[in-house]
């Protein structure tokens, strides 16, 4: 695939897809990294004891493997490549195959340091392709339809996907969320915006309330501190109210 896109779309800048190649990665881990083993002898018996578990060391190559790919700068790739390695240092035939299969020749088209230089908008994996052709292939039921049913079929999907999409914009808009209700600055936002704009209002709300308090005088953060310990333990303050008459 990847020799038809240079091919055919030569001024392209293709990727590949970070879930599969993770997934061929781990597999690697479990078949070529086995635990250390110690041979014990106990009341005349030979027994092997291991060192480690086997998954949790499949876990810490893998955990350093996320992290040589995540990298967002070459920089750190380099760093993160040379953890990577130690790691790895005792195991040679699977540093070999990363080394040689993924990262000399493609390590531009995986790694975040460069993936990142390309628009891909996030979408770093085939997921959403191959979910989509699902979908189509529950739609179409055979492969020997003609061109009207295949239009057809198509067009009752997208459709009804549509139609799914404005429903869940719908529900969005009109279902508030507990917090937000008794809250009076979102609370008459109900019916006007989605729930996920109300929870990005809420989270630049949040964020400048904590740049805020990080610049105060400390005297003031002890102030609000008070305030804050009169207003969520009323009962033990002079804020509770007075007692209800008999």
């Amino acid at each position: 695939m990847m020799n038809v896109v240079a091919n055919v779309l030569p001024d392209s800048s293709p990727i590949l897809c970070y879930f599969h190649v993770a997934k061929n990665v781990r597999v690697r881990i479990i078949t070529d990294c086995k635990v250390k083993q110690n041979v014990v002898v106990v009341d005349g018996q030979k027994k092997i004891v291991d060192e480690a578990k086997h998954s949790k060391l499949v876990d810490t190559i893998f955990d350093a493997w996320e992290k040589l790919v995540e990298s967002p700068t070459q920089g750190l790739y380099e760093g993160n490549l040379m953890k990577f390695q130690d790691t790895c240092k005792d195991y040679p035939k699977f540093l070999l195959y990363v080394q040689e299969t993924i990262l000399k020749p493609f390590k531009k088209k995986l790694v975040r340091a460069w993936t990142d230089l390309v628009l891909h908008l996030g979408c770093r994996t085939t997921n959403r392709v191959e979910g989509t052709h699902g979908v189509v292939k529950e739609y179409l039921f055979t492969s020997k339809s003609d061109l009207g049913t295949c239009w057809q079929k198509i067009d009752e999907m997208l459709a009804n996907q549509f139609g799914e999409i404005q429903s869940s914009f719908g529900r969005s808009v009109t279902v508030l969320e507990h917090r937000y209700k008794d809250v009076t600055l979102y609370s008459g936002l109900g019916g006007h915006m989605s729930r996920q704009a109300m929870n990005f209002i809420f989270l630049e709300e949040w964020n400048g309330i904590q740049e805020r308090h990080q610049r105060i005088r400390f005297q003031m953060k002890l102030e609000i501190k008070e305030g804050l310990r009169l207003l969520a333990f009323l009962e033990t303050t002079m804020l509770s109210p007075p007692p209800r008459m008999a």
